[in-house]
């Protein structure tokens, strides 16, 4: 991968190349490596690259900032925060998480989260979306 402009202002090469090969093995300080030489300002303080997305399984690589952030948001799906290296707190209504290296973070469906880089920090976020089929059970009552 390289950091050029690849048609119609795309950074990287679309995802249908990136993610065709059945099998690929990726280096996470060559990601880190590519995502602190691109040509465009962070934002809210971080970088991120999707490395892999099959079907309801997405994997993203992140490169926060000291005091970068992922405002509040939730996802329809199991989400884990893995952090690489660094200091990152997330924050659920429940509590905040402290995480420090090699520390991961699970999250059921729809836990509404932010999270905030104490300093330089890398992660690796899976997120598992539900199937409809799972969405709809649910969300009926009992």
């Amino acid at each position: 991968m390289t950091t050029e402009r690849r048609g119609e202002g795309r950074l990287r090469p679309h995802p249908t190349v990136r993610f065709a090969p059945a099998e690929r093995k990726i280096d996470l300080d060559r990601c880190y490596d590519e995502l602190v030489e691109e040509d465009h300002p962070a934002v809210d303080g971080h970088r991120q690259i999707t490395i892999a997305h099959s079907n309801s399984l997405t994997l993203t690589f992140f490169h926060f900032e000291e005091g970068g952030c992922m405002p509040e948001h939730v996802v329809d799906g199991a989400v884990t925060i893995h952090v690489l290296d660094g200091y990152l707190e997330v924050e659920t209504d429940e509590e905040i998480h402290h995480l420090e290296d090699d520390q991961l973070l699970f999250l059921a469906p729809n836990v509404e989260h932010d999270v905030r880089a104490v300093e330089d920090s890398r992660m690796l976020l899976t997120v598992h979306l539900q199937r409809k089929e799972e969405r709809t059970t649910a969300n009926k009552p009992d």
